[in-house]
């Protein structure tokens, strides 16, 4: 595969305060996985040709094989599968290094083999890599040494993807109280969970008519994550709840 040139391919990065060697076990290890990625999580071993299994539930659950193992530098997980149609593949690739005193965790996705379906793939996973570095940050600067759990809901949508984004962010949507319809990386918001209590959440990421990425400081910097899956106007959303 790695001779092969990729199809599309989505580049990320996040700089962490934290050492290379917790950024390493976090994204190699079974229980640093689940804490950052998704809550079913198994490394069968060490090493190119290990297996890496992770799910959100157990019908969401992918498999892939460690294809390049360096440690403190570079992790490489292939999923062989086809899943996208015959002779395609999908391929992870985890770069750590050190920029200006921090821990930078660089994401390469890579797409292998001709398939009608990569580009409406990339352009929905993208939010969600955004969202899952930074929960990988907050994790290891906040939460080391702490066991996380999920809470998910998926409820399907039929509205204009916009409309339903800025009802979301708003007072009359029930969410964001006194919400203007946006919000953006560093604002301050108050989510009101039942009536009348509410609780003070930070955006950390934020992607308009895509998805939001909410840390909760009162709760144990517990995250949720809205996302809205799928594509145009008739989609899904997913509410991913980590304490």
């Amino acid at each position: 595969m790695t001779d092969k040139k990729p199809e599309r391919t989505l580049e990320l990065h996040v700089d962490i305060d934290a050492p290379l060697e917790a950024a390493w076990k976090a994204i190699s290890e079974g229980k640093g996985i689940a804490n950052w990625f998704a809550p079913i999580a198994e490394v069968s071993g060490e090493g190119v040709g290990a297996t890496v299994t992770a799910g959100w539930s157990d019908d969401m659950v992918m498999s892939h094989t460690v294809g390049a193992w360096e440690p403190l530098k570079h992790l490489r997980l292939v999923d062989e599968s086809g899943w996208m149609g015959e002779g395609t593949s999908l391929a992870t690739d985890y770069h750590l290094s050190t920029e200006n005193g921090k821990t930078r965790v660089r994401l390469v996705q890579s797409a292998f083999g001709a398939s009608d379906g990569w580009d409406d793939l990339f352009d929905g996973i993208k939010t969600g890599w955004i969202y899952f570095l930074q929960n990988l940050r907050i994790y290891l600067e906040r939460l080391q040494g702490r066991t996380r759990r999920m809470i998910t809901e998926r409820i399907q949508v039929e509205m204009p993807r916009l409309n339903f984004w800025r009802h979301l962010l708003s007072d009359s949507g029930g969410l964001v109280v006194g919400g203007s319809g946006a919000a953006k990386v560093g604002d301050s918001i108050v989510l009101r969970i039942s009536d009348p209590a509410t609780v003070r959440a930070v955006v950390e990421m934020a992607v308009e008519g895509q998805g939001i990425g909410l840390r909760l400081p009162e709760l144990g910097d517990a995250l949720l994550f809205i996302e809205l899956e799928g594509k145009k106007d008739k989609f899904h959303v997913g509410y991913w709840f980590s304490v």
